[in-house]
């Protein structure tokens, strides 16, 4: 079996649940830390592909040049029937890349909640496990349904997953665990941003530390599905 690879765009956004859901299936997997200066794969050595999230947004390919190469080679995969699973950034740039657009949302979102599933989201493998299970949505930007996709989910005033393909982008965080939640908005400058955004940080903090065990049964079933379907693409 040809790896899967993990595309990780900073040091604080690492696989999480991702991680322990590919090492407890067993599979051949590898992370390209992309903000090290990692190469990339070519789309035909790779068995699947997850792309992680990161602070910068899409348009920020000035200041961090790896989003040109890594959008391009996103859709090159979707193009050549890979398995990819966007997560956060990772689904603003599988959006924009297929022709959609990702761009900063007039309103942030951190929250411990469901997203809604559409009824083609109730059929697709992956987002199906989702419904009525709260994730951490923790994002400043958002993104364009690509013309040909369909919309698999929505929450709160937002697009929160869309398939194309191979592909499939999942706006909300299921690999997130509250330990790495707490780095992110536990800290003081995160706390502060939070708070900027208009979250309660203190909050989420407590509801989603209180939930670690749905959030991790809730990563496990989200993972498992696609690790199914990487595993269905190879025969």
């Amino acid at each position: 079996m040809k790896p899967i690879v993990v595309l990780q765009n900073e040091d604080m956004a690492p696989p999480g649940y991702l991680g322990h859901a590919l090492d407890r299936r067993g599979v051949d997997w590898r992370v390209v830390r992309l903000d090290t200066g990692e190469s990339l794969p070519e789309a035909e050595d790779v068995s699947g592909v997850a792309v992680l999230g990161g602070p910068m947004g899409v348009y920020d390919d000035e200041e961090f040049p790896f989003l040109v190469d890594e959008k391009r080679f996103l859709v090159e995969c979707t193009k050549a029937d890979v398995p990819v699973l966007g997560i956060c950034l990772g689904c603003q740039l599988l959006a924009d890349g297929l022709g959609g657009r990702a761009y900063v949302a007039d309103r942030a979102e951190i929250v411990f909640a469901p997203i809604e599933p559409t009824p083609d989201g109730l059929a697709d493998s992956v987002v199906a496990v989702l419904a009525g299970r709260r994730t951490i949505r923790y994002h400043q930007d958002t993104f364009d349904v690509p013309p040909g996709a369909t919309l698999l989910a929505t929450g709160g005033g937002f697009d929160q997953a869309f398939r194309m393909g191979s592909a499939v982008g999942l706006q909300p965080h299921p690999e997130v665990t509250p330990d790495l939640f707490r780095g992110w908005v536990g800290t003081e400058r995160g706390r502060q941003r939070a708070i900027d955004l208009g979250a309660d940080p203190d909050a989420v903090i407590a509801a989603f530390t209180a939930a670690e065990a749905e959030a991790e049964a809730t990563a496990a079933l989200v993972f498992d599905a696609w690790i199914d379907e990487v595993l269905h693409s190879l025969g």
